[in-house]
Formats: structure tokens, sequence, C-alpha cells
């Protein structure tokens, strides 16, 4: 019964138009920063060691900006429980769709890596965004309460996506075809320290990481290619797509990762606000909660 009314308030929620979910949004950045403080000190530890050249004035702006980018995340999460196939094909727009179109004529499966920056869930709309692949398959973890989830699922995948759980990602995977898939990746979550197999330098630290985008990629022999979506004013995105390699099978072991966070890097070292530092991202420590 808590979830059906949970889920009536998201959808009453959705349903409103953006200018108040604006206005809901900016009020929720005040309450975050300035009444809660929300994981103010994860925020300054991230921010911190990721660029100790800056001025803890310059931080504190980063993290200011941060709360602004995060509860317009939310509400934005919200809307796509209704939003029409019109209004979200407005506000997200691709610079190069070329680039990721052109594998379709030669038969090739792509992966397309992303992190938690921007707005990380609009691009849902892939299908009728980059129509020609056979199946859209987009990698995410699910929500505890299964109501909820699949709630979340059916509205994923209303517009022709096919949401596979993390859990099942080999599984359904290798059961598909080498050709016209196309896969759905952020790669930049943090692995469970039991599962942890592989840590690189990233931001300045340490950094345990998921190897799944590689692993698929070179079992598929699939096209990589790293996305930025960037907000270009509120509420409103464009994609900027960049190729790794179309030969993944020709590259040395972990040189995927590499290249894919090395250009996560250089993306929020251009507008650090837009990614997401409340997550605990190094709170694994090798040689104290994994050894590799």
């Amino acid at each position: 019964m808590g979830s059906k009314i949970t889920y009536a308030i998201i959808i009453i929620i959705s349903r409103m138009p953006f200018f108040i979910l604006y206005g809901f949004s900016s009020f929720l950045a005040f309450v975050l920063e300035y009444i809660i403080s929300y994981r103010k000190d994860v925020i300054m530890e991230n921010l911190s060691k990721s660029f100790p050249e800056k001025t803890e004035k310059e931080l504190n702006i980063i993290r200011s900006e941060f709360y602004k980018s995060f509860s317009d995340q939310m509400v934005e999460t919200l809307k796509l429980f209704t939003i029409s196939k019109e209004d979200l094909s407005e506000r997200l727009v691709y610079d190069n769709p070329e680039l990721i179109l052109k594998w379709i004529k030669e038969e090739r499966s792509v992966v397309i890596a992303s992190g938690h920056y921007g707005n990380w869930e609009y691009p849902s709309s892939f299908p009728f965004a980059l129509p020609g692949f056979n199946q859209y398959n987009i990698i995410y973890a699910p929500v505890e309460n299964e109501y909820i989830d699949k709630k979340i699922l059916d509205s994923r995948e209303r517009y022709g996506c096919h949401m596979i759980s993390m859990r099942n990602t080999f599984r359904e995977i290798l059961k598909q075809p080498n050709h016209g898939q196309f896969y759905g990746f952020i790669f930049d979550q943090s692995p469970h320290k039991s599962l942890v197999k592989y840590d690189l330098e990233f931001l300045n630290q340490t950094t345990p990481v998921h190897l799944g985008t590689e692993q698929v990629a070179k079992k598929k022999n699939a096209v990589v290619i790293a996305v930025r979506v960037y907000r270009v004013k509120r509420g409103f995105y464009r994609v900027e797509s960049e190729i790794i390699t179309d030969k993944p099978q020709e590259l040395q072991k972990y040189e995927i990762t590499h290249k894919l966070f090395s250009h996560l890097e250089g993306v929020i070292k251009d507008n650090p606000a837009q990614w997401l530092w409340s997550h605990k991202r190094w709170k694994y420590k090798r040689g104290v909660d994994y050894n590799i």
C-alpha cells in the first residue's frame, strides 16, 4: 500500500509543469545546502582531494552549484515518468549523432559509456533519437522496492529501451547477437569492495572501478563511444560523443577503462558542478578494504 501511495505522489509531481518543478528544485537546493547541509563533508572532501589547487572559496562555489544541479536532476528524473516524446526530444539533442549512427551500416554493435554527469537519466530517449539499432540495452541498478522498481522500468522502456539489471548483465548480453545492438553503461559507480578487480588514478585518487563496460565491448567486438550529457540551459541538454575505439579486441587489458576515465576526468574538470559529488566514490582503500 505504501509503495502505491509513493508512486501516486511521484506521478502527481511528474505531471506538474517544468516551471513549478524548477521552482521546487530551487527551494530544495536551498534546503540541501543551508538547512540540512546534505553530505557537505563528503562533497567537500571529494572536491578538495580532486582539486587540491583550488581555494576553499572556489570549492564552495562548486559545491553550491552542485546542489542546484543535483536538485534539477531529481525533479527531471521524476518528470521522466510522464514526459512526452516530443518534449524530451527538444530537451536532449545530439551534437554529432553520425558518430554513433555510422556503425549501423557496418552492422556493428555500439557501447555508449557515460558518467554521473549532467543529466544521466535523459538518454533513456536513445531509441527515438538514434533510430536503427535492433535493440537498445540500458544497464541499470535496481532499487530495493520491487513495486517502484517495476514502475521505473515501465517508464524507461515505454520508448523502446530494454533495461538490463546489473545483476544479469552478462547473462543477458551473451545471448544477444554481436551486431546491431546498443549498450548503454554508466561506468563510474563504485564497486563493492568484495568485487574490486582493478583500480586506477582518477581525479588524483586511487579509484576502484567496474570493468563491465570494457568486458562487454571486447566480448561483442563493439565500438566504444564516450558521451558527455551536458547542460546548455536549465532543463535542456546536449550530448557530445567521442569515439574511444572501434577495435576493442586489439587494445591491451584495462586500456578501454583507462581511456573512459581519462575522458570523464576531462569532462569533470571542464565543469565540475555537474558531476555527482555527494557519492562516496572513494570509501574503499587498497590494502585496507580490498587487495588486488
